[in-house]
């Protein structure tokens, strides 16, 4: 399962990382990812609290396994 990480507690450098990581990741498919919200969306992080992709909703528990399994994926934030 995924750990929960409060946007309080990531550093001011480190969230201004990811929210920019994130414009990226929307940006380059636009046309796919442009229902995406910076700050409503699931956000998915490494293990060291860096952007991995973001999502419209957490996922299931199988999909939440799977993910740490066969992904970098560790955890997890709504907006960022």
């Amino acid at each position: 399962m995924l750990t929960e990480l409060k946007t309080a507690d990531i550093d001011a450098m480190r969230r201004q990382a990811n929210r920019g990581l994130m414009v990226a990741f929307i940006n380059a498919d636009l046309f796919n990812r442009a229902h995406l919200d910076v700050r409503r969306s699931v956000v998915l992080y490494d293990a060291d609290g860096l952007f991995e992709y973001a999502m419209p909703a957490l996922p299931d528990a199988d999909t939440q396994r799977a993910l740490v399994e066969r992904t970098n994926v560790r955890a997890y934030s709504i907006g960022v």
